[in-house]
């Protein structure tokens, strides 16, 4: 007994941070399915579409670029510059289990170094954080670059630097095991909360 409870605190002892706080919340059982703006884990494409739809009606939402991502524009004054957040999620089972977004400074330009994504860090966990709380670990892949990490329940949120401009955030249902072909690709013209429309 006595041996397996120290063998239990080595183990815990070699564990980072982050690998405490995935055992952590996944053995909790929590689910936590909401994303923002109404979506969530597990909601099909038809549900997603009427409801950015419904955003795009509201004025609250627009087509990103190429139409492929869905764009929100924080209109708050408290960054650097206005913000714009492009999202659109990856589906399994025609279920969304991933939202991946992008974040950028609207005045963004090669010259502008204050508009850089590692400028825009603090700005992107600051809104994470109003939505989802505070916890994020600042910790570093593999490759040795920094990468910002927050698990609730069975909700991953991971920041990152995607490159000079962006700075990438993937909220995925650790739950869901991701499909060997992301099927959740967009493609065509219409915006995206056109794409089923005819279907509706």
């Amino acid at each position: 007994m006595l041996w397996s409870l120290l063998v239990t605190m080595l183990a815990l002892s070699c564990q980072t941070d982050n690998e405490k706080m995935l055992e952590r919340e996944m053995g909790s059982k929590t689910r936590q399915d909401s994303i923002f703006f109404g979506l969530y884990f597990g909601m099909n494409s038809k549900d997603f579409y009427q409801r950015c739809f419904e955003l795009n009606r509201q004025g609250l939402v627009t087509n990103g670029p190429e139409n492929n991502t869905v764009l929100y524009r924080f209109s708050d004054n408290e960054y650097r510059s206005p913000v714009d957040m492009n999202f659109y999620p990856a589906f399994s089972n025609d279920r969304i289990y991933l939202m991946g977004i992008v974040f950028n400074y609207q005045g963004w330009a090669p010259w502008n170094k204050d508009l850089y994504a590692e400028k825009l860090v603090p700005d992107v966990l600051g809104i994470l954080e109003k939505w989802y709380g505070s916890g994020f670990l600042h910790i570093k892949s593999p490759d040795g670059k920094p990468i910002w990490v927050k698990v609730t329940g069975n909700r991953q949120i991971l920041v990152r630097l995607q490159n000079e401009r962006n700075v990438r955030v993937e909220i995925s249902d650790l739950t869901v095991r991701p499909p060997a072909a992301d099927a959740g690709k967009n493609t065509g013209q219409r915006p995206v909360w056109e794409k089923n429309k005819s279907d509706q």
